[in-house]
């Protein structure tokens, strides 16, 4: 009797076992490999911009982000005006829910950004400083975000988008009153504040050869070489869209020649604010094109040892900076829906590694015909 209990018992567990639900991983659905997961897999760091609302009230935007990436850039709350409302307050509030989330899971933080002539609050904007008081207030509020984040943050984007298209100094709070010293000013106090941090000039449209290109790679030269300031990188923001299309062979040289001379200096390269935009209504030939150029540009990153690290200025079209835009949009890799697009199914594409070849069969060998007299003499 005994002995019929435990067979019932032992048929129940295994009845049990087999019609209970498969659990789901942080790296995704049962096998199925993630971005995350891949990009691990060959030593690439790949993240995302973060909004703070949908990742306090979106379950399924964190989720997502926990999965997919590895790095995070806050996409508003480290910029002055938030971080920095009044001369004599930070608030911290919604930088730290980002930086905690990213360390809860095992992800890296980009900071971005510590120096920008927009987004400044209006009692900076509005002040009568002299060039010293300037130079207090950049230097205070530098000491104060990194040194905040010391040890939590491990990359920066010190100054953001210093340069014309046309090659010159942005004309800004900072280089009217303090002149171009505040960039050298600026890596220097941000080195100090945390010794360990890395940190980059960041900029857009700088991707390729031109005259803003040119003048960002002989300043950072100078500055590296005759001023020995503390720069470990270059951000090359990439936004795309789908006029690259046609072009991609020549941009992938001009890109690649740029990276390649930036390498030669010692810097590292980063990818970002990636996105390629879409304008009027989405076809499936469009989103089959931006599939095409997410892929080349990766593609073109990872040929360079200095490039390893792609970081796209978001990641769903439900939560985008451009749908205040109606012509053009639909940016990321996946849809309002969090359902994934092609660019998502591309990079995973390229990630995933060849298979193993198979092996030749190997066939036993054979053996020879003996004649019949051969048996005999053998014995």
């Amino acid at each position: 009797m005994t002995k019929k209990i435990i067979l019932v018992g032992l048929i129940g567990l295994l009845l049990v076992l087999s019609i209970a639900p498969t659990s789901i991983s942080a790296a995704g659905s049962g096998s199925e490999p993630t971005l995350r997961s891949l990009a691990e897999d060959k030593g690439i760091t790949i993240g995302s911009a973060v909004a703070t609302w949908p990742l306090l009230n979106d379950p399924t935007y964190a989720d997502t982000l926990a999965r997919e990436f590895n790095i995070l850039t806050p996409e508003n709350m480290m910029k002055f005006s938030f971080i920095h409302p009044s001369q004599d307050e930070y608030d911290f509030t919604y930088a730290d829910a980002i930086v905690d989330f990213a360390e809860e899971n095992g992800m890296e933080v980009r900071g971005h950004c510590l120096v920008w002539y927009k987004q400044l609050p209006s009692w900076l904007t509005d002040g009568n400083w002299s060039r010293d008081e300037l130079i207090a207030i950049l230097r205070d509020h530098i000491y104060t975000v990194v040194g905040h984040y010391k040890g939590r943050v491990k990359y920066w984007d010190v100054v953001n988008e210093a340069i014309t298209g046309n090659g010159k100094y942005v004309e800004s709070i900072w280089y009217n009153i303090i002149g171009p010293e505040y960039i050298e000013m600026a890596f220097r106090w941000a080195h100090e504040a945390d010794p360990d941090a890395l940190l980059f000039y960041n900029d857009f449209y700088a991707e390729g050869l031109n005259k803003k290109s040119d003048a960002i790679y002989n300043g950072i030269k100078y500055l590296k070489k005759y001023r020995s300031v503390p720069i470990h990188g270059i951000g090359l923001q990439m936004h795309a869209n789908l006029d690259l299309h046609p072009f991609l062979d020549e941009m992938n040289a001009e890109v690649t020649a740029n990276m390649q001379r930036l390498a030669k200096l010692g810097l590292e390269i980063h990818i970002t604010e990636m996105d390629v935009c879409i304008a009027g209504d989405v076809t499936q030939e469009k989103l089959d094109q931006q599939a095409d150029i997410y892929r080349s540009i990766i593609d073109t990153c990872l040929s360079i040892d200095a490039c390893k690290f792609i970081v796209m200025w978001g990641f769903t079209d439900l939560y985008s900076y451009w749908n205040d835009n109606p012509s053009i949009g639909a940016a990321f890799i996946f849809d309002e829906s969090y359902q994934a697009k092609p660019a998502y199914d591309a990079i995973v594409e390229f990630l995933t590694p060849e298979p193993e070849p198979e092996p030749e069969p190997v066939e036993p060998p054979t053996q020879p015909q003996r004649p019949w007299w051969w048996w005999f003499f053998r014995w």
